[in-house]
């Protein structure tokens, strides 16, 4: 089974990355410096700490002895450890998976022009179903759909080579490999291996980086 972890990242988005980065390899120091804006720098970072203070949490070593490294395709994955895990963030939000199995995670909280994405990235059938409602039910519909496509990708690893109109999207939550939760109008969508989908999602209070 895996577990879902969500930090909300609104009162960290501006504050200096700085003090932080001492928690980073050189090579992921220069990796979040690059950004221009404070912001993506401390959405980068937070999903980071996010997903190694998890998994430090469970085997009782320092963060510093976490690490997080890339495979060829850009997975992340934890090094010399059993855990496989997953990372996303939105402008808000940052989310990872973390179990023993495979998986991929997406977070959303709204696009622009809904249908003309769905018009090039959606089945027939899924753009056809968001013609059918609107307002806040067609933005729900389609970050529902969009959330499980995306992690359906980073779960199988082949990630921006799959093309989105050919995932459907209802048979992945239908076949129990795909869900959905929500949260604040946002929505997190995962993939995995069938019949490791978790219950619920873990919401991270404050509490939970003491050291930071």
């Amino acid at each position: 089974m895996i577990e879902i972890y969500l930090l909300k990242l609104t009162s960290r988005l501006e504050q200096p990355v700085e003090k932080f980065l001492r928690y980073f390899t050189e090579k992921r120091r220069e990796k979040i410096l690059r950004y221009k804006f404070t912001a993506d720098r401390n959405r980068t970072l937070w999903t980071e700490l996010l997903v190694r203070s998890v998994i430090a949490k469970k085997i009782s070593r320092p963060i510093e002895e976490v690490l997080i490294e890339r495979d060829e395709v850009g997975k992340p994955y934890v090094v010399n450890s059993e855990f496989k895990i997953s990372l996303a963030h939105s402008e808000n939000w940052a989310a990872c998976s973390v179990g023993e199995v495979p998986s991929g995670i997406d977070v959303e909280e709204n696009f622009a022009d809904a249908l003309a994405i769905a018009q090039n990235f959606f089945t027939a059938q899924e753009y056809q179903q968001l013609c059918n409602v609107d307002g806040w039910r067609r933005a729900e519909k389609f970050l529902s759909l969009w959330t499980i496509k995306e992690s359906f990708v980073k779960f199988t690893g082949r990630g921006i080579e799959e093309n989105f109109n050919l995932i459907d999207g209802a048979k992945i939550l239908s076949d129990n490999v795909g869900k959905n939760f929500f949260v604040d109008k946002s929505v997190i969508g995962v993939c995995t291996e069938r019949d490791n989908l978790p219950q619920n999602f873990n919401l991270v209070s404050q509490d939970f980086f003491d050291k930071f």
